[in-house]
């Protein structure tokens, strides 16, 4: 990322157009779900005290294939 002045003297972030849909989607889901963040949040916890299962085991559990 890096940061740019215009003539305006207002600092502006410039990223790639990729970076930035994505970010618009994540706010999009968040807004359309509230209780995501906090979901996230726990799955982050359990992620760290090794409490995560593997892909192949996740999609035995919910039956994806």
């Amino acid at each position: 990322m890096h940061t740019i002045t215009i003539k305006t003297q207002k600092a502006m972030a410039l990223i790639p157009m990729a970076e930035y849909e994505s970010l618009k989607e994540t706010v999009e889901l968040l807004a359309q779900n509230p209780k995501l963040a906090g979901e996230l949040a726990r799955i982050r916890q359990a992620m760290e005290r090794g409490k995560a299962i593997s892909l192949e085991d996740f999609k035995k559990k919910y039956r994806v294939r």
